[in-house]
């Protein structure tokens, strides 16, 4: 029962695909942050500039 249970494949598929969903997530989840405190940065010095012109 034992070697079978060694053998059996199938379930390490899954494990893979769940381990490689959760990596791309975890990378999308951190670009989008960062890329959103870039805009942040943006927006703000764009109404630094437009609150000196006027």
């Amino acid at each position: 029962m034992l070697k079978r249970f060694i053998r059996e494949e199938e379930g390490a598929t899954a494990v893979e695909y769940a381990m490689i969903v959760g990596l791309i997530a975890l990378v999308s989840f951190m670009a989008y942050q960062k890329l959103g405190t870039e805009v942040k940065r943006i927006i703000a010095e764009m109404a630094g500039c437009l609150g000196t012109i006027s």
